[in-house]
Formats: C-alpha cells, sequence, structure tokens
C-alpha cells in the first residue's frame, strides 16, 4: 500500500501561546484564531516486503534506514517520524519521505502539520482510526517528547480541519468553531493579507516556554499581558463572526504589541524595520507568526495598497510566500 498525506499550515491571528497546556488552565481557558493556508506539510508512506523502515526528509535533506524500530532516532531532524512510527509500529516494512513547502522555523505550524499527516497516513496503513480529538492529543504529545517543551495544540487542529478557527481551550480539552468560504467571506480576508518571509527561523518552543514559566512563577506583567492577548483574540472572535474585515488590523496591532514585550527576541531590527517600512507605504498591521524571532510574518492592507506595501517589504529584504486560504485539512489519499 502506498499512502499519501498532506496538511495545511496555518496564518495564527490571535492568541497563540494560550493553547498550551497546563497554561490555558492556569489562566481558566485559552483562546486563539487562525486560519489555515495552502503551504503544505505532505509524508508518502510506502509499505515493502523487506522489513525495514526508512525514513527520509526532503526538505532537510536527511535520512535514515535500520530493521529494527527501537534503533530509529527520537531526536534531532529525524525524531518526529522516529517517535511516531514508535508509537503507531508499521505492520510491514516502511518507507517515509516527508517534506513542508514552508522554511524551517516560519512560525507557520509545519512541524505540527507534518505530525497530523504522519500519524493519519500511519493509521490508514494499520486500518485503524481515531476522533480528531485523539490524533491532536497525540501529535501534541508527541512534539512535546521531541521538542522537551509544552506543544501548544492550535496548529495541529488547523492542519486537521483547515478553514478558519476559533478555538477554546480549557478543561475538556478544546471546542473549535470552524469556518470556511462556504459559510464566511474569506477571499476579502485573503486579499487583505501579504505572507512573507523575514529570514532564518528560531524555535519558537522555547520562546511559550519562557512565557509559560514567569506565568506559572507569577510574574504579573506576564501574566497581565498573556489575558491581554486572549482578550484581544476573544474580541477578533466577534470580527470573525461578523465578517467585518476591515476592524481586524486594531486588534492585529494589538496582540503584536502585547506580544512582542513578552519576551525578548520576539522581535528584532529586521522585523521591526520591516514592519516600519509596509506602515508607511500603507499598511494596516503587521504580526510575525508563531512564537516570533524570525520566520514568517503577516501584514493587512487594503487591496489598492498592496502593489506598495509588497515593495516595500521587498526593499527590506523579505520574500514574499503565495497562499490561498485552506478549506480541506488534512487529505489521505491510499493506493494498492
Amino acid at each position: 500500500m502506498r499512502v499519501d498525506v498532506s496538511a495545511p499550515n496555518r496564518i495564527d491571528l490571535a492568541g497563540g501561546t494560550t493553547d498550551l497546556y497546563p497554561l490555558y488552565l492556569l489562566m481558566n481557558g485559552g483562546f486563539t484564531v487562525n486560519v489555515a493556508i495552502n503551504v503544505k506539510s505532505s509524508v508518502t508512506l510506502t509499505e515493502t516486503d523487506d522489513k525495514v523502515y526508512r525514513l527520509c526528509s526532503e526538505d532537510l535533506k536527511q535520512s535514515f534506514e535500520s530493521d529494527n524500530l527501537d534503533d530509529l532516532p527520537i531526536s534531532g531532524p529525524l525524531g518526529l517520524l522516529g517517535l511516531s512510527l514508535l508509537h503507531f509500529p508499521p505492520l510491514r516494512g516502511l518507507n517515509v519521505t516527508t517534506c513542508n513547502d514552508a522554511p524551517p522555523g516560519s512560525g507557520l505550524g509545519a512541524s505540527s502539520a507534518l505530525t497530523v499527516a504522519l500519524i493519519s497516513g500511519l493509521l490508514k496503513t494499520r486500518h485503524e482510526e481515531l476522533s480528531p480529538t485523539e490524533i491532536v492529543q497525540i501529535a501534541a504529545d508527541i512534539e512535546t517528547a521531541l521538542i522537551g517543551v509544552p506543544a501548544g495544540k492550535q496548529d495541529h487542529i488547523a492542519a486537521l480541519y483547515g478553514g478558519m478557527s476559533l478555538i477554546n481551550f480549557g478543561f475538556k480539552g478544546y471546542a473549535r468553531r470552524g469556518y470556511d468560504k462556504t459559510n464566511l467571506n474569506l477571499d476579502h480576508l485573503q486579499d487583505m493579507i501579504i505572507l512573507t518571509y523575514t529570514g532564518a527561523g528560531r524555535f519558537s518552543g522555547m520562546n511559550n516556554w519562557e512565557i509559560t514559566k514567569k506565568f506559572i512563577d507569577g510574574d504579573q506583567s506576564t501574566r497581565s499581558k498573556l489575558l491581554a492577548i486572549r482578550k484581544v483574540a476573544l474580541e477578533m472572535r466577534k470580527v470573525v463572526e461578523t465578517g467585518e474585515w476591515d476592524s481586524l488590523g486594531k486588534l492585529v496591532n494589538a496582540e503584536w504589541n502585547l506580544r512582542r514585550s513578552l519576551a525578548p527576541g520576539v522581535s528584532n531590527p529586521t522585523i521591526d524595520s520591516m514592519i516600519l517600512a509596509a506602515g508607511s507605504a500603507g499598511a494596516i498591521a503587521s504580526k510575525v507568526c508563531g512564537a516570533g524571532g524570525g520566520g514568517c510574518m503577516f501584514t493587512l492592507t487594503s487591496p489598492v495598497k498592496r502593489s506598495a506595501v509588497e515593495k516595500a517589504l521587498c526593499d527590506q529584504g523579505a520574500t514574499i510566500m503565495n497562499f490561498e486560504f485552506d478549506s480541506h485539512g488534512v487529505v489521505t489519499h491510499a493506493t494498492q
């Protein structure tokens, strides 16, 4: 059997970090708003009869093979693959090939999308099914084991469902309200967003863990800012539900101003210059994707200002990333 799986990455509009366990329990619930995009993470699984496990990451240019499942890597560039296979042991030999469209450290949730795609493919080869909630939890647990700090869940949810997601996190796990182009005018929002790659990405998990630790340790500034970030996300829910996209800018700016003050390294001089140049060219708002420090950024602009804003960003060294919103979520195709 051959199984091809793809899962979308996401742009996080508001509420990031509040999706981390146990943080959302300590702050009486988290709330995030994100939208899936057709920047994909892909996995191909091909069963073999030789009882060998072959792992290959095309974008990272890393490979490994062994006839012993216990020898598979559980850390490093292929650790995500090894941990996933250990949790869902293949019934036969297996070739695993993965690829991310996004550059490393993009902040678009590529590793989470890849984990969701990989788990979905492994379940298919094992003729098993799990609920979406179970897949999200296992994927987050596998990532937590790999990176050594708690992983959030909003990225896995976006990858699994696609569309725009309004997600509550609390004692019962998560509750999602989803939208796509059939029940919300997303075309106008898509026309407003410019997605760019600002430069070398960074490991976002540690940023989020430092913020979580400060919250747990009782740092009042961190507590108040995270609660304010959640409040912004809840206010953004109203914008999404009404489709009043022209009200989005002030909330994105509020979220970014709060986030960039949470921890050192969330922004940097390069990012600051890009945001300043975009604003001077007519942009409404900008925010780095994920936990910041590099990677991708999205900028809101009116369609009539789009060309000028794109030029200003490029002049500062940003790379424009073409995208469309994704409404499908994880897609699995199996052939014998």
